[in-house]
């Protein structure tokens, strides 16, 4: 059986992240940033044993019609019709972040929740018990199963109420870099395992806690030049410029928190030592 050749049409920074994943495991990645219609998405998926896209750069009726050619689509044009039934609630507030992938055989697995406050990420949320985390967990599988998913997705519910859904990410997930610099498969490569129908990876975390933060350039310099400090304070720190974002694992959240913010404060430059 040779490997899969498998199509993904999204932002270039997607692409690369998929495409790392995809060259661990010996899958063959065909991409495109570009949005598509009805003819170019059957044309562009004929040779590829399924395509991976971001909805929000190829229709619903285009991917459906390509579906009717012959490609298998991911999410599919049914899947999508689906979710468009669901109402989406508003917050100014803090969010939940929830990953979760499940394959065309029905396994499912769910990484720890997150919590969004502002410009950074929390794994897992804390002041969720564990108690919730198991009940919001319970929640989501239930969602999939009943929407009958394939692939990888990222749903952000209200902090203070879990029923209240706010968005649905597919290829680009908040939380995502969490599970790259600290579980045992991360998002990317859970999303190709899934519809591919290979078995799923471990979820897992390798350590207690993770925070990430975005970053801001700081106006009077660059995107580089604050690696030198930075880097050298905390060889720890993970940084991905593709998405402008740092981050840090361990076992005290509270240094966790003082260190992602104080990259985040030195790369803007609102702070200098």
């Amino acid at each position: 059986m040779a490997f899969p050749l498998v199509g993904v049409i999204a932002p270039a920074h997607v692409i690369s992240q998929i495409s790392q994943a995809a060259a661990r495991l010996g899958v063959q990645i065909k991409s495109s940033t570009e949005t598509m219609s009805a003819e170019e998405l059957s044309n562009f998926g004929a040779d590829c044993k399924l395509l991976c896209i971001e909805p929000d750069l190829i229709s619903t009726a285009a991917i459906r019609s390509a579906e009717s050619a012959g490609v298998v689509i991911y999410p599919s044009s049914k899947l999508l019709d689906a979710v468009a039934t669901i109402e989406l609630s508003t917050t100014s507030g803090e969010q939940l972040a929830i990953l979760s992938a499940r394959s065309a055989h029905a396994q499912s697995v769910i990484w720890p929740i997150s919590l969004i406050n502002n410009d950074l990420v929390i794994t897992p949320a804390p002041g969720v018990s564990e108690e919730q985390a198991i009940t919001i967990a319970v929640s989501n599988l239930n969602l999939l199963a009943e929407l009958a998913l394939t692939g990888a997705v990222e749903l952000l519910v209200d902090a203070n109420d879990y029923q209240k859904l706010l968005k649905i990410n597919w290829l680009q997930p908040i939380s995502a870099f969490a599970t790259q610099i600290n579980s045992v498969t991360d998002y990317y490569e859970q999303y190709l395992r899934a519809v591919l129908d290979l078995p799923l990876g471990d979820s897992g975390s390798s350590k207690s806690y993770t925070v990430t933060g975005f970053l801001k350039t700081d106006p009077q310099s660059d995107d580089y030049r604050p690696y030198l400090h930075l880097m050298a304070r905390n060889p720890n720190l993970k940084f991905d410029q593709r998405l402008k974002i740092v981050g840090l694992s361990g076992e005290n959240l509270e240094s966790l928190l003082t260190e992602v913010i104080h990259a985040q404060q030195y790369y803007s430059g609102e702070i200098d030592s």
